[in-house]
């Protein structure tokens, strides 16, 4: 990440110019939720600023939403859709049959789009974020971590999401994130581990991964979209036994 340094202004506070910089970074998608900010040194010197500038403006930004400060100086973009989808709601996915088919419709229209976009836009960056989150998810599967596995399907979802460089969308998917975990863990239960059925949503998130890598979008939109009608036909036959 390498912020531009800060130009002199008179008619600006120079804090007020560093807030609206990581705002910009926020807003275009640069810095997404969860992500960490240099360490306060290092930023105020890529700046250009002085660090009593630096943490106004972080103070600030802190105050009114934009970031946290973590344990040992540490900041982090806050994920600022997570007030919109709250615990109760993920609670709500585990008890309801109906929440839980409105949760996988969400996640049908968005990872199909999120899917398309990624191809057309993934930088190399994006493609190598995207492949250690694959590569992640397919050992976590072939070794039968189940403890893990949801948690490595979201990671890979979003990292897709991520590569879209679309910041409402990404803040969307990152905000959602427990929804969308707790839907994959309930996935993963309806079929009890199966092992047939764990290699048929590999051999989908394959086709994903591929698809995707090779920048082929309609490919990469019909993956998804399989992937997804798989998911809602494995709950629609499973969930009568629940």
């Amino acid at each position: 990440m390498q912020f531009r340094p800060i130009q002199g202004f008179t008619r600006k506070r120079l804090s007020d110019v560093v807030s609206d910089q990581i705002k910009s970074l926020i807003s275009d998608g640069t810095l997404l939720s969860g992500e960490r900010l240099p360490a306060e040194r290092d930023l105020a010197i890529q700046l250009g600023v002085s660090r009593p500038s630096l943490r106004e403006a972080l103070i600030r930004l802190e105050a009114d939403g934009y970031v946290e400060m973590t344990g040992r100086g540490g900041i982090v973009v806050v994920d600022m859709t997570a007030p919109m989808f709250s615990t109760p709601l993920a609670e709500l996915l585990q008890e309801n049959p109906r929440t839980s088919s409105d949760i996988l419709e969400l996640r049908q229209g968005l990872e199909s789009i999120a899917t398309f976009y990624a191809a057309e836009r993934a930088t190399l960056a994006d493609l190598e974020r995207i492949r250690h989150a694959f590569e992640e998810l397919k050992a976590c599967s072939l070794s039968k971590d189940r403890e893990q596995l949801a948690e490595r399907d979201a990671a890979f979802h979003l990292a897709i999401a991520d590569s879209t460089h679309n910041v409402a969308l990404a803040h969307v998917m990152h905000g959602i994130h427990t929804l969308i975990r707790e839907s994959m863990r309930q996935s993963h239960r309806l079929i009890d581990y199966d092992d047939a059925m764990e290699r048929q949503l590999l051999n989908q998130h394959q086709a994903i991964y591929d698809a995707v890598m090779a920048r082929d979008a309609q490919k990469s939109q019909k993956a998804a979209g399989k992937h997804l009608s798989y998911v809602r036909e494995l709950y629609e036959q499973h969930k009568v036994k629940r």
